[in-house]
């Protein structure tokens, strides 16, 4: 796996409920291929920097995805 650039890891406890529906809406939409670079990329939508989602597009399709 070729490297994501310098990135610090960040541990959070959440409730359950909410883990779930992260994890639900990444499978439904293939959107990431784990539930961590999907809350990376979710996160760097939120905070207005696309540039450093690495598959998800501002539209919450997987980078490459056409609609």
């Amino acid at each position: 796996m070729s490297s994501k650039g310098l990135r610090t890891r960040v541990t959070s406890r959440i409730p359950n409920e909410v883990y779930a529906i992260l994890e639900d809406r990444r499978r439904h939409a293939a959107a990431a291929t784990s539930l961590s670079q999907f809350v990376s990329d979710v996160l760097a939508l939120y905070v207005g920097r696309p540039d450093l989602a690495v598959e998800l597009t501002e539209s919450g399709q997987t980078k490459g995805q056409t609609k």
